[in-house]
């Protein structure tokens, strides 16, 4: 039955403590099919209001941290015993601006966050997931690591990283029984994305570049998540599933964040 493709598998998820985001709703997904999840974040905020405590661990974990992404792998070993799905969700954005503008330690951080974080815990779980003859692995890239993004060059260039990345581990581990697969959500309503709200004029213009209209929601992404974990997905590796509405079909261009930041400066 459906409702049980992910029965007693267990589930590593990192950023999925905040009850609105995309890695705690999948979160919610994967415990609704029988999973248990455990969860690396930042901090703990809102999951056990949200999650429940059922089924549902939590560890600490900066991800840009070598030795964090290895302690949270190996605390989830601790209490399950194995690593059966790995989903990579903790990201990090950058303030808008052109290249000359950008903060060399900001480009850092994301870099280390976004694509370092999948690196650290891939090098950790892979052989657990070798012992146990499969695995998969899912990351969160972005529309904006499929093509250049305006103004926020740190941010698009450490998702397309994490594009080739998933795509070069998926051929390394293909022959392990490994899986590795990439979502890139296009603009999806979280806490991550809440501040385009207070720029109306930027908030119109992404919504015009999407052909559905409207931005994405959280539950839309793990739903494209639990297909790339699940059987149904079992021929599919180094694939990466777009959630975008339509955006990445249309190549129009995507709006400027530091032209929109601009104007809202003008007008106060």
């Amino acid at each position: 039955m459906a409702a049980h493709r992910f029965q007693d598998h267990v589930v590593l998820i990192t950023g999925g403590a905040n009850a609105s985001g995309i890695g705690a709703v999948t979160a919610s997904l994967f415990l609704a099919e029988g999973a248990k999840v455990f969860i690396a974040d930042l901090e703990e905020r809102d999951i056990a209001s949200y999650l429940g405590s059922k089924n549902v661990g939590f560890c600490k974990c900066d991800v840009s941290s070598p030795e964090e992404c290895e302690a949270a792998v190996q605390a989830c070993v601790e209490i399950h015993g194995r690593i059966d799905i790995l989903f990579h969700n903790a990201g990090m954005l950058c303030p808008p601006a052109h290249v000359p503008n950008q903060d060399v330690g900001v480009f850092q951080k994301v870099l280390l966050t976004n694509l370092g974080g999948l690196f650290y815990l891939s090098k950790v779980v892979i052989p657990y997931m070798q012992k146990q003859g499969k695995g998969s692995i899912i990351a969160t890239a972005s529309t904006s690591g499929l093509s250049g993004a305006m103004s926020i060059s740190p941010y698009a260039a450490s998702k397309a990283a994490v594009i080739n990345l998933v795509q070069t581990i998926a051929l390394d581990h293909a022959k392990d029984g490994i899986r590795v697969n990439a979502v890139a959500p296009g603009l999806i309503d979280t806490p991550m994305t809440a501040g385009f709200s207070q720029m109306p004029a930027l908030r119109d213009d992404m919504l015009s570049n999407i052909p559905m209209g409207r931005a994405g929601k959280p539950e839309e992404v793990g739903k494209a998540v639990l297909f790339l974990a699940s059987e149904d997905a079992s021929f599919i590796t180094g694939h990466v599933l777009r959630v975008d509405g339509g955006t990445s079909a249309d190549c129009s261009g995507s709006p400027d964040v530091v032209k929109h930041l601009a104007a809202m400066q003008r007008q106060r």
